[in-house]
């Protein structure tokens, strides 16, 4: 009876919903990929039917408990978007702002916009919705608007038009590289999960870093960024981390909201980190027209000296608080973790060597997660049973979902954006507030990335900044590939910014810390994550576009840099230093940032000077230093 319950109220039906899902995305790699307007169509209306199938009207998970509203919006969803898959060939051939609508066409166009609304609600909030509406009805009455903000007079008819059928809305190209390249990466992230490798990669990260001092924390820096590179969200990654992170980080004697902060800032790095980047990496390489695998490059070296600033700035508050590692007993042993998983990193090795190949990267997902298959029938046949596969399909399917809604709804802007020419306008206004300044526009495009960033999902944030801000970066002679970067990292960041920090804020209910002060320490953990943009700017080298000397001096000098500012933040070289020291140190960090081989030279003299002498000062000494903050601050 219980069975037959749950049945009914939806449960069972929507995880067999996911799974045909999954399935549908892993056969099309196979068959091939239907038409690109039918395949988004088909993709959209399964991701809105789990949306409004497993998440009621608040938000939450319902469990399977579906009310007459969640059914009735399920059934639009079938109607509206199965109209388009249905009549996809009628809707193509039609004159694009001419033809005349149907009634039918009408109210179904009309009830795609409003199902892919409240499904983005129902998932991330009110936030981007609001956003949509607002652009809405500037593109309805930004005609009546003076001077340069203004555009001439669109019709209802031309404006749905450009939101729900072009490939420049709702179906436009970032909702279709999320039903080939996203859902499958998301389909491989839910079977490495289910099968171990999300624990696989935080019991390595212990046993790396767990008996260092203040080896608690360095485990949510390292595990963070491995898991984090799977997830590819900062908030999932808090919660999935940070529940073991963050009370191991306390219990040896961490602040709460420090313990908070870093599992943030470190979960926050993984939407950064290559191979994944919250499937960021293959909407930037469709809008710069290049290889996956030439932006998971040039995003590598900026993603590791933000866990390396990150490191070191743990490192030097364990100094501060005298905090030890744990004992090796207590931690997971390094060679008991390689022999029992080492194959769950395989499917890495697959990934990474078929996308330097050239295959694309859904098929490449595709082969990492049939190998991924292989090796389990090879090395653990008792995970590769149907309960394991079902859940994994399930997973990767839902995990999309949010990408999939998000990344539609972000189109509503993009369309509103390309028919009002905003885009230009915002160019516009961003080089004659600048000046023609650079660092003054760089400035003004860090600021709008993180309040339009606030509260939004990495991807329509990213979307969002590509069409408004990067555009004015490039005319004003950026590097395409920094100027993409820039706003990516400003968009992301956003997440550890208050007011609307929620990676922050999931972290400060983990660590039953004060939410506002998690956000500000955050922001000052990830201090160099916010100069790195500006860096790679002025220094594309450290994108990968350069000799390998200039790059590898580049990356040697950053790296030096990092640990220079954290000498200047914390106050601590292997010990305390005195005020003087800790500006010569912030000097020292800024000749090491900055991209000409003289002030490198001063910057190395300054750095080996002042950790040669207080290194041996504190060796000399032969004491620890006391504690000096109040634990339970």
């Amino acid at each position: 009876m219980d069975a037959t319950k749950k049945n009914f109220n939806g449960a069972v039906i929507f995880r067999w919903v996911a799974i045909l899902m999954a399935l549908y995305h892993l056969v099309t790699c196979i068959v091939g990929i239907p038409a690109s307007q039918l395949h988004r169509a088909v993709h959209l209306l399964l991701a809105c039917v789990l949306t409004f199938g497993c998440f009621n009207f608040k938000g939450k998970k319902n469990n399977g408990k579906l009310d007459i509203a969640d059914w009735l919006l399920i059934v639009a969803t079938v109607f509206s978007m199965g109209y388009l898959v249905v009549e996809n060939r009628v809707l193509e051939n039609r004159i694009a702002f001419v033809t005349p609508f149907s009634t039918i066409q009408y109210t179904a166009l009309i009830l795609i916009v409003v199902l892919v609304l409240e499904a983005t609600r129902r998932l991330t909030g009110l936030t981007l919705p609001i956003a949509c509406l607002v652009f809405l009805v500037y593109a309805f009455w930004g005609d009546k608007l003076p001077g340069v903000l203004g555009h001439s007079h669109l019709t209802a008819k031309r404006i749905l038009e450009q939101i729900s059928i072009t490939s420049e809305g709702i179906f436009g190209s970032s909702l279709g590289i999320s039903a080939t390249y996203v859902v499958i990466f998301i389909i491989l992230a839910g079977f490495l999960e289910t099968t171990g490798a999300g624990q696989f990669f935080i019991d390595l990260a212990s046993s790396a870093t767990g008996t260092n001092r203040g080896g608690p924390a360095k485990i949510a820096v390292l595990g963070s960024c491995l898991f984090g590179s799977i997830s590819g969200s900062s908030v999932a990654n808090v919660v999935s981390t940070g529940t073991f992170t963050i009370p191991l980080s306390k219990s040896v004697g961490y602040p709460s909201y420090f313990a908070g902060a870093v599992e943030a800032v470190a979960s926050t790095g993984g939407q950064l980190m290559p191979p994944v980047m919250a499937a960021v990496a293959f909407i930037m390489a469709d809008n710069l027209g290049v290889p996956y695998i030439s932006i998971c490059g040039a995003a590598l070296i900026p993603a590791v000296l933000y866990y390396w600033s990150l490191f070191t700035m743990v490192d030097a508050k364990a100094v501060k608080l005298g905090i030890a590692g744990l004992k090796r007993e207590e931690l997971p042993k390094g060679r008991e973790v390689l022999k029992n998983g080492w194959y769950l990193a395989l499917p890495f090795v697959v990934l990474i060597a078929l996308l330097m190949l050239n295959y694309t990267p859904m098929m490449a997902g595709f082969f990492a997660v049939v190998s991924l298959l292989v090796i389990l029938l090879i090395f653990n046949r008792k995970k590769l049973n149907w309960k394991t596969i079902t859940n994994a399909l399930e997973s990767g399917a839902k995990g999309v979902i949010s990408v999939s809604v998000t990344s539609a709804c972000a189109g509503i802007i993009v369309g509103v954006i390309m028919i009002t020419g905003l885009g230009l306008k915002f160019t516009s206004i961003i080089t004659t507030v600048s000046n023609g300044n650079l660092l003054i526009a760089l400035i003004l495009s860090a600021v709008v990335a993180i309040i339009l960033g606030m509260g939004l999902p990495t991807v329509p944030a990213y979307i969002v900044m590509s069409s408004l801000v990067a555009p004015a970066l490039i005319k004003m002679g950026v590097a395409p590939m920094a100027a993409h970067m820039f706003v990516l990292y400003f968009a992301v960041l956003s997440c550890i910014t208050p007011p609307v920090a929620i990676a922050s804020y999931a972290a400060a209910a983990i660590a039953d810390a004060n939410a506002i002060r998690v956000g500000f320490e955050s922001v000052r953990l990830a201090v160099v994550a916010y100069i790195i943009p500006f860096i790679f700017v002025y220094n594309p080298v450290l994108l990968f576009e350069g000799a390998p000397i200039d790059i590898f001096l580049s990356f040697a000098t950053a790296v030096l840099g990092c640990m220079a500012l954290t000498w200047a933040i914390e106050g601590v070289v292997e010990g305390k230093i005195p005020w003087w020291a800790r500006i010569l140190s912030l000097l020292a960090a800024a000749f090491l940032v900055w991209p000409e081989h003289l002030s490198d030279v001063f910057g190395v003299v300054i750095f080996a000077v002042l950790y040669y002498f207080y290194r041996h000062k504190v060796k000399k000494q032969q004491k620890v230093l006391p504690v000096t903050e109040n634990l339970e601050e």
